[in-house]
């Protein structure tokens, strides 16, 4: 009997965390549900994701600010901006913008030397 107690408890606690492979879905409705979940959320994230996540919230916190006319708004905006989202589909965006920034930068800088070197743009040339 002693014997399959470690077995019976490796099984028993396998069973527990069975099926939370999902990640948290954070839940707007009200602001002690966004708290719960967006907290839970960032606890699933490693050091590099984490640090992607916080800056696309700062990001969004920001924009949320603009819109709003009062802290309740504002915190209205946030919620309802993020109800439904997890944390791996907020990096998974944040990814993407910053890829696109970069391209769209890179052409930027491009365009900044043909002006100055007095090159026409490749779709002007055709």
């Amino acid at each position: 009997m002693r014997r399959l107690f470690p077995l019976a408890a490796c099984i028993a606690l396998a069973a527990c965390s069975f099926g939370q492979d999902e990640p948290t879905v954070i839940d707007g409705s009200s602001q002690a549900t966004f708290d719960e979940t967006l907290g839970a959320a960032r606890r699933e994230l490693g050091p590099n994701d984490r640090v992607k996540f916080e800056a696309a919230l700062t990001e969004f916190r920001a924009q949320m600010f603009a819109k709003a006319d009062s802290r309740a708004e504002y915190q209205r905006l946030i919620r309802e901006g993020m109800d439904g989202l997890t944390a791996p589909r907020i990096v998974s965006e944040f990814n993407k913008n910053v890829k696109k920034i970069g391209s769209d930068a890179a052409d930027g800088l491009f365009e900044v030397k043909r002006a100055i070197t007095g090159r026409s743009s490749p779709a002007s040339e055709e």
